[in-house]
């Protein structure tokens, strides 16, 4: 029997899983091949998150050293005690800081392992976030030159731009549809009447955390011009609020538009599936966005989607086909396109029975997992690039 690989799941901080890391750390914890994989998850900051969060029970270096107040250097070498002990094959760094310590940590343990072992980035954004820490990290790397993994063909592109990250370094996995969070969310489903939605209201969803980058002011500005037109839609916001501020100056921007009867500001939800049976129309207005899991979702629910052309968006959806892509920061054009989807129910249900489609076959959850799988065994067992003379 081949011995299992030993993969280290490695994030400097994690909350309850609703925002799209967690997420994907819970399926793939999920879903990789148990028969392949021994699988650890270790959690970097002193912060805790929930034991009960990940499949894989979560091991902070504190709980595992007794000291939750160790200093960086205590810290580093507990890290590197950690992969000595386990006899780990693989990490999986989820940020750039940990990138930077694993990097680091696989330099003191190769004394006693007697090899080095291999690191793997991520990137899952299209570069938001980088600025002069990100690439003061990429320059204590950069002589390590790591394989990363990305979750969308924009998401390479953006890190090659912005931190000078090699095409060929990248291996692009999209997040996948998952089937079990399907059927989880459609076995306990939201009701109109628990919303206080009126049988007759035409609903236009809305999934995304409530922050600036999600673009929301954009949406509430083309509400405006479909309730011009359509009195009876109401907009569902489901989100945490990620920033207070922000959702102060929503409520305020919809009472100045009179518009305070047609939104409801929901909050989060552990698994949308639930509500988006709810939906009459699926609306997305981020500003960036690597691989959207809310578009993904609604998708796969068989909703007609209507979203911002940003980063991924169009290696989930083609304009035109099975959804509408709209130039982020318009909000004529989102009204648009919404009162148009409004208008045709028959474009509706065809924009909706295509994106389903694309959902469950390009982004089936048992090939994804298998793309990990490969990617982790030929980093640990590379395959000939070709045939052999």
């Amino acid at each position: 029997m081949t011995e299992k690989l030993r993969v280290l799941f490695m994030v400097d901080h994690a909350f309850i899983p609703r925002s799209g890391s967690e997420l994907h750390l819970v399926w793939l914890q999920s879903n990789l091949d148990p028969e392949r994989f021994e699988k650890f998850f270790l959690v970097f900051s002193q912060r805790d998150c929930p034991p009960d969060m990940f499949p894989v029970p979560s091991l902070t270096l504190g709980q595992i050293f007794g000291n939750t107040k160790l200093t960086l250097f205590k810290r580093f070498r507990a890290l590197v005690r950690f992969l000595c002990d386990h006899n780990i094959d693989v990490i999986h760094a989820f940020t750039p800081n940990d990138e930077v310590l694993a990097c680091y940590a696989v330099l003191f343990a190769r004394r006693k392992l007697g090899r080095m072992i291999p690191v793997v980035g991520h990137r899952r954004n299209i570069g938001y976030m980088v600025g002069f820490k990100r690439h003061l990290m990429g320059h204590l790397i950069r002589r390590f030159n790591i394989p990363y993994l990305a979750n969308s063909h924009a998401a390479v592109e953006a890190a090659f731009a912005l931190e000078g990250i090699p095409r060929e370094r990248f291996t692009v996995i999209y997040n996948p549809f998952s089937r079990s969070r399907w059927e989880d969310g459609l076995a306990s489903p939201v009701s109109r009447a628990e919303l206080a939605l009126g049988s007759g209201d035409f609903v236009i969803g809305s999934v995304a955390t409530i922050r600036r980058i999600k673009g929301y002011e954009t949406l509430v500005q083309a509400a405006r011009l479909v309730v011009d037109r359509y009195p009876n839609v109401r907009f569902l916001c489901i989100g945490n609020v990620g920033d207070p501020e922000y959702h102060s100056e929503l409520q305020s921007l919809t009472a100045k538009l009179g518009l305070e009867r047609h939104f409801l500001w929901h909050g989060g939800m552990d698994n949308p599936y639930r509500v988006l049976p709810v939906f009459d129309l699926a609306v997305l207005s981020s500003y960036s966005e690597s691989f959207s899991n809310s578009v993904l979702e609604y998708a796969a629910a068989g909703l007609p989607i209507v979203a911002s052309n940003v980063g991924g968006m169009s290696e989930i959806m083609i304009d035109g086909e099975n959804g509408f892509l709209v130039p982020p920061k318009q909000p004529e054009l989102l009204a648009e396109k919404i009162n148009m989807l409004i208008e045709n129910p028959a474009l509706r249900r065809t924009f909706a029975e295509r994106a389903a489609e694309t959902a469950r076959r390009d982004f089936d959850e048992s090939a994804i997992a298998r793309q990990y799988a490969g990617f982790y065994e030929n980093l640990c067992h590379p395959r000939p690039s070709g045939p052999q003379s």
